[in-house]
């Protein structure tokens, strides 16, 4: 193994030895209440909490925990929307003692009940409209409101002690747990206070599941600083998104990549504000062309790549993509992924060199060490043991699994996989785990599954049926949805013969991808809807031009044809051109043409 010298820039540091005296989350939240008790800490559209409100409310809960027996490494589901009464849970959880584990309420119910058995989380804690029990699983429903009297010793859990469980996909064909400790969760907000605050309060918005960890910038950044937290509405829209986002009074914000498609068709080339003073982007690797839509969305922000896999807490690596860090865009052709910089502090990165043929020269994988490191994964002993591993001077690394180079500037750039995980709207994706699940339904023979970027990033499922078997691409998505999140659905299903091997007898995945990304002849059928033909006519030309299809039906599903929610986006744009009154969201909920036709208003 050869150590990365550290990076030339100064802006960050390398530290192999010793722990730093980083500050208690909860304390730091205390002090922000303590100082200003008055101030907003949380804000939604129609709400306003303050920090005396969230400190006592968080109180009461965490009381009402300690009464029920939570402290140290036991886990509390939380299953709730955004809202402020999901903030409070969550600081009232880390006031008790315990660990957090995020149950999104749009997962579907058999992963929210593998997720609450696996971390024998015995409470969870609801918020408004989600008091039903979650099918097949046994725990204590608590409600976010509940509280009770007395003190609460917030010095219960130490350095070493969970604050959180967030599971991500999984190669075996299930979600794997990561423990994250509460030292990690710290020596990263340590890092974030110093980069972005420097003695001022933080001003952000949470616009994502708490289940996606890129959300604990988001969330923690404000409420350690004495900032206020801006909740988007569980119901926002992209266009909504993209003006909150925009936001001026902001100062922090974080998207992914796959975001700046998405903001630049919800804004449609309009003139944008100045824009918050921070974009933060992460959670897939970031190409020049997003950069440059990024700046273009967001005109008067520093825009900074932020690297890190879960395991090592939300991010290790950052560069401030300007000339003031010697970031030159111009420099880059517009597909060229752009580096992720160097370390945060505490941090010890070391390039792992490939078997010859696996990767270009230049590029290795990446171990990352230091302070924080999750404590492995959740009742995966075997797992957490190759995937943490012990380096030569006895300290712990975690392989990443991403392949990278280091530029001139002995900057990180990283360049891709050593497996078969990736990057769906920044969410982690293992393709074993979505062709486990195809092969479950039980009509399939074998599957696999290809990563495609057109019309954007998208899942194509390419499957062999059982024998006598005639598959519904339709009905398997609709099997599929009941045990997987929308992010890791296939768009689209291709029925083969036979997979195709290459000459060493292995799945040829290069052959799949060139198969995903060739459209097949779509005969021509005569639209049937209670729209005027032209009107029909229309919409399907707009399908026809968004997803650079040949012929398209009504009868045909959005999904299917290869559509995702930039499509979607860019669909109802083109329809409100030429006077179909059409919102995205429809697009997605419908299950065919058909049906999203039929929620346009009749023209008088």
């Amino acid at each position: 193994m050869t150590e990365l010298p550290p990076p030339s820039t100064g802006q960050t540091t390398v530290t192999t030895d010793g722990s730093p005296a980083v500050a208690d989350v909860v304390g730091l939240v205390v002090r922000c209440a303590q100082r200003a008790p008055d101030a907003v800490a949380v804000t939604t559209r129609d709400t306003r909490l303050t920090y005396r409100q969230l400190d006592q409310r968080a109180d009461r809960l965490a009381r009402r925990l300690r009464d029920l027996g939570v402290g140290p490494g036991q886990v509390v589901g939380l299953y709730a929307q955004r809202s402020p009464e999901l903030v409070v849970g969550l600081l009232a959880v880390l006031k008790s003692g315990g660990a957090y584990l995020p149950l999104e309420p749009t997962l579907p119910p058999e992963r929210l009940r593998f997720m609450i058995d696996d971390a024998a989380a015995a409470i969870v804690l609801t918020g408004p409209g989600h008091h039903r029990r979650i099918p097949g699983s046994s725990y204590r429903a608590v409600s976010l409101d509940e509280a009770a009297d007395g003190p609460v010793d917030q010095n219960v859990a130490g350095p070493g002690d969970l604050a959180y469980v967030m599971y991500t996909s999984g190669s075996t064909g299930r979600p794997k747990g990561v423990l994250v400790e509460r030292q990690g969760l710290a020596n990263y907000l340590e890092w974030l206070i110093s980069e972005f605050s420097r003695g001022r309060p933080v001003n952000s918005l949470l616009h994502t599941s708490i289940a996606f960890d890129f959300s604990v910038t988001n969330v923690y950044l404000p409420l350690v600083t004495g900032g206020s937290l801006a909740l988007a509405p569980p119901d926002a829209d992209h266009e909504v998104l993209a003006r909150l986002l925009q936001d001026s009074r902001l100062d922090l914000v974080r998207v992914t990549p796959s975001h700046a498609e998405l903001l630049d068709a919800a804004t449609d080339g309009r003139p944008t504000p100045p824009g918050p003073r921070f974009v933060v982007v992460g959670g897939e690797i970031l190409r020049a062309h997003q950069v440059s839509t990024l700046r273009r969305i967001f005109p008067g922000s520093a825009i900074y790549n932020h690297y890190g896999p879960t395991e090592t807490v939300v991010g290790r690596c950052f560069l401030r993509l300007d000339e003031s860090a010697g970031f030159h865009l111009d420099s880059y052709a517009a597909h060229d992924p752009v580096p992720v910089g160097g370390p945060i502090p505490n941090t010890r990165i070391t390039l792992l060199p490939t078997e010859p043929g696996e990767a270009a020269d230049d590029a290795g994988e990446l171990l990352i060490g230091g302070t924080g490191l999750a404590r492995g994964y959740l009742n995966l002993p075997e797992l957490t043991e190759r995937s943490f591993v012990t380096l030569p001077d006895d300290t712990r690394a975690y392989r990443t699994g991403d392949l990278v180079r280091v530029d001139d500037q002995r900057r990180l750039v990283v360049v891709g996989r050593t497996d078969d995980q990736v990057k769906i709207r920044g969410y982690r994706v293992e393709l074993g785990e979505v062709e486990a699940a195809v092969l479950a339904t039980g009509a399939v023979r074998s599957a696999a599954v290809v990563k495609v970027a057109s019309p954007g990033d998208a899942l194509v499922a390419f499957v062999v049926p059982e024998r006598d078997v005639r598959l519904e691409p339709a009905g398997l998505r609709a099997t599929l949805a009941e045990a997987l999140p929308d992010y890791m659905l296939p768009h689209r299903f291709v029925v083969l013969d036979a997979l195709p091997l290459t000459a060493n007898r292995k799945l040829d995945r290069a052959a799949l991808a060139e198969l995903a990304v060739t459209a097949a002849p779509r005969p021509a059928v005569r639209p049937t809807s209670r729209h005027p033909e032209g009107v029909a006519e229309q919409f399907l030309r707009c399908v026809r031009d968004v997803l650079e299809l040949g012929e398209v039906s009504l009868d045909d599903d959005f999904f299917a044809l290869g559509g995702d929610s930039i499509a979607a986006m860019k669909l109802a744009a083109r329809c409100r051109a030429v006077g179909i009154e059409l919102r995205y969201t429809r697009i997605l909920a419908a299950r065919s043409l058909a049906d999203t036709l039929e929620q346009v208003p009749e023209r008088s």
